[in-house]
């Protein structure tokens, strides 16, 4: 997109272990905590919109690295 940042759908791990969203839903971890969670950033598949919602350690979402320009 505009931004350069391709986010594709990885699905979400939930802190039970299951795993959701499949090609649907595109979570990415933030490096903010939020008192004993933390913060991610969700992408939605049907609009252009992102969230930003904590939650439990205990959930897996992408990591996303970025190197600083040289």
């Amino acid at each position: 997109n505009s931004s350069g940042f391709s986010g594709l759908p990885g699905s979400v791990r939930t802190s039970g272990g299951y795993f959701s969203g499949a090609g649907i839903d595109g979570c990415w971890w933030s490096s903010s905590p939020s008192g004993s969670f933390a913060w991610y950033r969700y992408l939605f598949y049907d609009s252009e919109n992102v969230a930003r919602v904590d939650s439990t350690l205990r959930s897996g979402f992408s990591v996303r690295c970025v190197r600083d320009a040289e």
